[in-house]
């Protein structure tokens, strides 16, 4: 599979506009009553738990996925995608969640009297409500069966890569539910567990990790300890610090040369081989791995596709003077199509070398033609971020306006397809050890990355944040920080937003049906001034603010120690 040259040539456009064009026309063909009647087939138990679904699910599904809601979509695959033992456990929490918020109103007036009993300082009416609240739990829980098995695994934070890897490798297979505690650490449960995933994702990010075994198109020269900023646009590997790497926003791999040591190759692909199983066995127990991989590597590792040029690093990220010379190669494909004499042709040619290139097509500060641009580097047929030769004796060819689409065409084939496949084989091979990746094929390459690594875009209103963030402990909902609270998350940006969610529930990304599945909990700060968390919980221990301003500047201060450990409750994550 050679990468699509500039035409497109049958290359899958898999660009974010793209798809968001393609999936608005979709949308007309949304069947409701189609959707319907799968969520109410999704609702007998025995024929989900022994996987006798009528057969017009799975074909519709397979073939025209897009009829389907995503809601309907969403629930088709965690009822059919995991096996007996899954679809079972899915069947009896829905049936759980339904008895649950049949006992809503009933829940939420209890709790209203627990904190009563709590501020009062009433021990009569405090246990009145708690066997109350037991007695509903106890009706609740007579709707399970039973529950999944569950393995714990102890690692340590400061081996956790080489440990999470061998985990990996070790439980892939295996159909029980994975429960992770830190050595030394006393936090337990769902959010500790994410928070291995969350850590596990910032190890293969790391800048020194990158220079061991550099995975990503990326830079660190200049790594961040707040999990890599916007890439620069060099490609070199300089010094190392302890930070993250810079990228783009967009992880893909960093191409393999043809001449690449062989132990090289297998450490790379194995890397990635355990990112798919981490990645898929996250997916399968609820959780994320919150690393922005490409939509380009999705589409390349899980539909089996081929990438055209709009897949290059954009223009200013590590490697995007590619997509300047793509761009240049497209004009002079202009002038190919006008089907010129040889000599009129060379002189077009020419005049496009001979114009403006470093400041209308890479985005620099100087002005500098191309030809210009190539003599001043020296530039040859050898890939600008690995030096690996292109083709027989690139490393001494010299790059000119002339073969400039050769050029591209040789990198393209590199950095598209024959560099980056075996990563993308190995990335599948270790998703498909936990299950199919034909169970993701209905989902958009948008979906795809929202149900793997979390949304990239965290939006939220104050309806959505009012119903899953809980003042408890002497707080309730007319208390003046929690309103303090809610307006300052509206108004926070992306990056706060991230930092937000990193420094309560250790993972920048939302899941993909939101805070619903985070239920934040917020109690007095008992002590200090600043604000602390129990990731383990996802409890935010916040001090009595009485401005906005105290409450920004107190978050800004927690946010800022949480990368180095700091500010979180003994008990929880240290």
């Amino acid at each position: 599979g050679a990468a699509a040259g500039a035409g497109g040539g049958g290359g899958a456009l898999v660009a974010a506009a793209a798809e968001a064009e393609f999936l608005a026309g979709v949308g007309y063909f949304v069947s409701a009553r189609l959707s319907a009647k799968l969520l109410q087939q999704l609702t007998d138990a025995l024929a989900v738990a022994s996987g006798a679904l009528p057969l017009w699910c799975r074909l519709l599904m397979r073939a025209c996925p897009h009829l389907f809601t995503p809601r309907a979509r969403s629930l088709f695959f965690r009822a059919t995608a995991f096996g007996t033992s899954r679809a079972l456990h899915w069947v009896q929490e829905q049936q759980v969640a339904a008895v649950r918020t049949a006992y809503a109103e009933e829940l939420a007036a209890l709790e209203r009297a627990r904190l009563e009993a709590e501020v009062s300082n009433d021990p009569q009416a405090l246990a009145e409500v708690v066997e109350q609240l037991s007695e509903i739990e106890d009706r609740v829980s007579r709707e399970r069966l039973g529950a999944l098995k569950s393995d714990i695994a102890r690692v340590q934070r400061d081996e956790l890569l080489p440990q999470a890897q061998r985990l990996m490798r070790l439980h892939a297979r295996s159909c029980h539910q994975l429960e992770i505690q830190f050595e030394g650490e006393s936090g337990f449960g769902t959010g500790v567990t994410q928070n291995f995933y969350s850590a596990a994702a910032n190890a293969l990010l790391t800048a020194r990790g990158h220079a061991e075994l550099p995975l990503w198109l990326a830079d660190s020269t200049a790594g961040s300890t707040g999990g890599g900023g916007q890439a620069g646009g060099g490609g070199g590997d300089g010094p190392v610090d302890d930070g993250f790497i810079n990228h783009g926003g967009a992880l893909f791999p960093r191409p393999l040369p043809p001449c690449a040591p062989r132990a090289h190759v297998l450490a790379v692909c194995e890397r990635f081989r355990f990112l798919g199983r981490l990645t898929a066995k996250a997916c399968r127990d609820s959780f994320i791995v919150p690393l922005p991989l490409s939509l380009h590597f999705l589409h390349l590792s899980l539909r089996g596709g081929t990438l055209s040029y709009a897949a290059l690093p954009a223009v200013g990220a590590t490697g995007g003077v590619a997509s300047g010379y793509a761009s240049l190669a497209a004009a002079l494909a202009a002038v190919d199509g006008r089907r010129l004499p040889p000599a009129e042709a060379r002189r077009a040619y020419e005049e496009v070398g001979a114009a403006e290139f470093a400041r209308s097509r890479l985005r620099m500060g100087v002005a500098m033609s191309f030809d210009a641009w190539v003599e001043a580097g020296g530039c040859t047929f050898s890939c600008p971020v690995t030096g690996a030769p292109l083709c027989t004796g690139g490393d001494a060819r010299p790059l000119s306006v002339h073969n400039l689409q050769e050029y591209t065409h040789l990198l393209a084939q590199l950095w598209l397809a024959d560099g980056v496949q075996r990563q993308a084989t190995a990335f599948r091979e270790g998703l498909e050890e936990v299950f199919p990746a034909s169970a993701l094929s209905p989902f958009s390459l948008g979906e795809l990355q929202a149900l793997l690594c979390g949304t990239m875009r965290i939006e939220w209103g104050e309806a959505e944040l009012q119903r899953h963030i809980h003042p408890s402990g002497g707080y309730t909902k007319h208390s003046k920080v929690y309103q303090l609270l809610i307006d300052e998350l509206q108004r926070m940006g992306n990056g706060e937003r991230r930092a937000f969610l990193n420094f309560v529930t250790a993972c920048p990304h939302l899941p993909p049906v939101g805070l619903s599945t985070l239920e934040i909990e917020v109690i007095p700060q008992q002590h200090g001034a600043f604000p602390t968390a129990q990731t383990c919980g996802n409890k935010l221990c916040l001090p009595d603010y009485d401005s906005p301003e105290a409450l920004r500047t107190g978050l800004a201060e927690a946010f800022a120690n949480a990368d180095y450990g700091g500010l979180h409750e003994v008990g929880g994550l240290h």
